[in-house]
């Protein structure tokens, strides 16, 4: 593994840099317009579907430079994208899959912010387990009529664009009656009701589907085809680089916690922060791995399920410690008393459902289990 970076990589990073110490908004935008605005800024910095080919909006940079990216936006701290789903994948899925009509009609107002996705895959009776979707579509002429229940869906309460799998037929393995439909959330029968988290947000939500007609033109690829394009647009995720400098960053917030609490010198405290430190470098290590894969066309799926498992569940074991190095004053969040302005009270709760979005922990256990050691299913 190289790990030194060529002169035009180090002056990309340094451009990328400089305009986020310029633009880069200091607090997370809070309303619509001000998420849609930060993502049309990144669009024009040249900052936004980096990756994408020139002809569908895209910068067409490299690879590594899209990693460069990734990481330096960690860096600075900068909010993501409102619209990073549909970036990440449902753009590159219709890319891939869409037909010329559909790569005209959605494709450019993916970045510039006019239409937000959200996409459905679990469903309250199978979690995780896409094969096990029952939300049931059924020819009507030109239309399929919709029929089911998601859940967990993010931002759905702002999207206009359902990116959904649903079920064509219940014939063969289950996988293989999958078929992803592009449905519009405006439709007649469509209702979605936000789930209120512990941490006070809103930000998943159910979406029940009850005779919405979707035309037969919002089909993506062909009927029995929707495993094989969800699974694909999954692989089209970030980089994992990203992911070590959150750690580090998560890193300094706790000794700055165990400095700010009086607790640098004793050992159970300094044992921890060492421990949470070597799995920081673990990640960063795994996330490096993952990059040079990708650099040299190697699909490797399994790493990325043992990343998720490790990277979430580390994300609950920083925020658990910051609550723990606060003691009693940890359960303060809207009060004046709260260290940290409530800080580690907001991301110990909002941390809770790390380890259930993008697949729960269960699921990427069995993954690696079966399909890394070679485990038997049981």
């Amino acid at each position: 593994m190289d790990l030194s970076y060529t002169p035009e990589e180090e002056a990309f990073r340094t451009k990328v840099r400089s305009w986020l110490a310029a633009n880069a908004p200091k607090e997370s935008p809070r309303t619509l317009d001000a998420m849609r605005a930060w993502q049309r800024k990144m669009q024009e910095g040249g900052l936004l579907g980096a990756a994408w080919p020139k002809e569908y909006g895209g910068a067409g940079l490299s690879e590594m430079e899209q990693a460069i990216l990734n990481e330096e936006m960690a860096r600075a701290r900068a909010p993501q994208a409102v619209n990073q789903m549909a970036i990440w994948w449902v753009g590159p899925a219709i890319m891939k899959y869409g037909t010329e009509e559909q790569k005209k009609r959605f494709i450019p107002k993916i970045l510039n912010c006019e239409e937000i996705w959200a996409t459905g895959y679990s469903e309250p009776s199978s979690g995780s387990d896409m094969a096990a979707a029952k939300t049931r579509a059924e020819r009507d002429g030109d239309f399929y009529v919709v029929n089911g229940q998601k859940v967990w869906t993010t931002l759905a309460h702002i999207s206009d664009w359902y990116f959904v799998l649903v079920r064509t037929s219940t014939e063969g393995p289950k996988w293989a009656g999958l078929t992803l439909l592009l449905m519009d959330l405006k439709s007649p029968g469509v209702q979605i009701k936000p789930i209120r988290q512990i941490d006070g947000g809103a930000e998943f939500n159910e979406v029940f589907m009850t005779d919405v007609r979707v035309p037969v033109a919002n089909r993506l690829g062909a009927e029995g085809q929707g495993w094989e394009i969800v699974s694909s647009a999954l692989v089209n995720e970030r980089s994992g680089i990203a992911g070590g400098i959150r750690a580090d960053h998560s890193l300094e917030w706790i000794i700055a916690t165990a400095k700010e609490r009086g607790k640098t010198a004793d050992p159970a405290v300094r044992q921890k922060i060492a421990d949470l430190a070597t799995k920081a470098s673990i990640m960063r290590c795994a996330g490096l791995r993952a990059l040079t894969d990708q650099l040299h066309d190697r699909m490797n799926p399994h790493l990325s399920a043992a990343m998720k498992l490790m990277g979430t569940s580390l994300v609950q074991e920083f925020s658990e410690t910051g609550i723990s190095l606060l003691g009693p004053y940890g359960a303060l969040m809207d009060d004046e008393h709260a260290p940290f302005n409530g800080r580690w009270a907001k991301q110990y709760l909002g941390d809770r459902s790390m380890t259930i979005a993008g697949g729960t922990s269960e699921v990427q256990r069995n993954i690696v289990a079966q399909r890394v050691l070679g485990m038997p299913r049981r």
